[in-house]
């Protein structure tokens, strides 16, 4: 896959998200995180992630990642997941945002290079402070991913992924949001990694359409488990 077909993806993209909004955003992701196997087929991680936005002026909201990841079958992980950090609102004071979830994936593999997994997530969490007397409100969302990720060579990896929201309306979860995604990693040394990438979301519809351009900047370590001293 040349540089030309990448390039004509990042511009489809860009084109697709800004073509029906009536306004526009710009951002970027930056996050580090580390990753140990902590027994057979179950791998623990923690990260670390800052999201700036108002068109990179703003440092929208901090927050620190809890994973446990289980195989449970070939091909199918299980993964549930706890976050804690703090969001800006608009009137730039920091409120405390938590979240819960759980997700299942499968992966196909579609021959040496390359392979596709599908994601389905289940999240609720709440933003801002309790209001004495008054309970916390939760949010809750429903997400499918879909993505496709082809080995370039040893050091490179492409990804391409398709994420879907659905968020309750009246009695039934309701298609919210797309988000588009393409990513390269690199493998920079022995069990570390560096992700660049480039994102876009947008609404389904609605009386005030946007669209959300973000750059992304990730480092991960990924370590292996440790034996045990006989």
């Amino acid at each position: 896959m040349s540089c030309r077909i990448i390039t004509i993806l990042i511009a489809a993209l860009f084109i697709c998200g800004s073509a029906l909004s009536q306004w526009t955003d710009y951002g970027g992701w930056a996050s580090a995180s580390l990753s140990q196997k902590v027994a057979k087929k179950t791998v623990a991680s923690a990260s670390v992630a800052m999201r700036f936005d108002r068109d990179f002026t703003r440092l929208g909201s901090i927050f620190i990642d809890a994973d446990l990841n289980r195989e449970v079958l070939d091909d199918l992980d299980l993964c549930v997941s706890f976050r804690a950090g703090a969001s800006m609102d608009d009137k730039f004071l920091w409120d405390p945002q938590r979240r819960f979830s759980a997700n299942a994936r499968y992966k196909f593999s579609l021959g040496k290079k390359s392979a596709l997994s599908l994601r389905a997530q289940y999240q609720t969490g709440h933003k801002g402070a309790r209001t004495p007397g008054e309970g916390i409100e939760f949010s809750n969302a429903a997400r499918t991913k879909l993505t496709y990720t082809y080995r370039l060579s040893k050091s490179y990896r492409l990804s391409l992924s398709t994420e879907t929201f659905y968020r309750p309306l009246n009695e039934f979860y309701e298609f919210s949001d797309i988000r588009c995604r393409i990513s390269m990693r690199k493998k920079v040394a022995k069990r570390k990694y560096l992700t660049i990438g480039y994102q876009v979301e947008t609404p389904r519809g609605g009386p005030d359409p946007w669209a959300e351009h973000v750059i992304i900047c990730s480092s991960s370590i990924h370590k292996k488990r440790r034996k045990s001293k006989k």
